[in-house]
């Protein structure tokens, strides 16, 4: 699976996921494991991924990442999401 963090072009008013913005989410293959004020996360797998953005770059692990791997937003999510990256991986220790 992987994970990704997508910014709201538009804070929401609740922490709830705007229902619209879910169906189109899931529609695209993507999974949605939680919602804030201006942010939501979701998963996908790998070939979904792949079909909506190509060749993935490779997601780092550690200390003193200053960002994560930005993705295109795909164009039917242009309107509600305004950056989309993969979620850095967390580093054991």
């Amino acid at each position: 699976m992987i994970k990704l963090q997508l910014l709201l072009r538009h804070p929401a008013q609740l922490t709830e996921i705007d229902p619209g913005l879910r169906a189109r989410l899931e529609a695209l293959g993507l999974r949605v494991t939680g919602a804030g004020r201006a942010s939501v996360s979701v998963e996908v797998d790998e070939a979904d991924a792949e079909k909506l953005f190509g060749p993935l770059p490779p997601v780092q692990a550690g200390f003193g990442l200053l960002s994560a791997a930005a993705l295109p937003v795909p164009p039917g999510l242009a309107d509600a999401i305004s950056a989309l990256t993969l979620a850095p991986r967390h580093a054991r220790m």
